[in-house]
């Protein structure tokens, strides 16, 4: 019995040290033996790395660092970013956000059924991380950004794989987004708006 359980943690440990050559684990739970949960880092190909290269930098002119700052966190906010942290003076956001990839029921479901049926565990919510740094450019009121997003999607078991964002729609998404928010901050500072007087009858 005793070289029974030996060989089935043996077999545990090896398969868990199977990973992906672009994949590193920072946390080991097992593959055949669950024992903890496992978390994965997956580095990008060269050809998501190249797309994420084109898609990450933005130049607006026109604007302080201050006011990109404040339109930013207006902009993230929109996007559904939950936590946004602010460091005005390094040029520094940090903004995190959680999604539900299926519904509550279908959790609530999944989580009964495996009581009776063991299940495979599924991506069931997905957290997003941005960075956001920004710089003074080349010239006069020009304002440098560059953007980096990482997702990592969370199973029903408590594993995880994080990854590199390198879609470019979600990094125009963002940018422009960002654009909204600092025209319609230059629109109320140019035209704000007026206060009438009113009457007593």
């Amino acid at each position: 019995m005793r070289f029974l359980l030996l060989g089935i943690i043996l077999l545990a440990l090896g398969a868990a040290a199977l990973t992906d050559d672009n994949e590193q684990v920072t946390g080991q739970g097992g593959r055949l033996l669950r024992y903890s949960s496992t978390q994965l880092r997956a580095e990008p190909s060269e050809e998501e790395m190249n797309a994420y290269l084109q898609a990450r930098d933005r130049q607006l002119s026109g604007a302080s660092p201050p006011a990109v700052l404040q339109a930013a966190r207006q902009a993230l906010q929109k996007l559904g970013y939950t936590r946004v942290e602010v460091d005005a003076d390094y040029g520094l956001i940090q903004a995190k956000k959680n999604e539900p990839l299926v519904s509550h029921a279908r959790q609530v479901l999944r989580g009964v059924l495996k009581i009776k049926v063991p299940l495979p565990a599924k991506p069931d919510h997905q957290s997003t991380a941005l960075l956001l740094s920004l710089r003074p450019g080349s010239q006069p009121h020009d304002v440098l950004l560059r953007a980096r997003i990482e997702q990592a999607a969370w199973d029903s078991s408590g594993n995880s794989r994080t990854m590199l964002d390198s879609d470019h729609a979600a990094y125009q998404q963002l940018f422009e987004q960002l654009d909204a928010a600092l025209n319609a901050r230059v629109r109320q500072i140019k035209h704000p708006a007026s206060h009438s007087g009113c009457g007593v009858f």
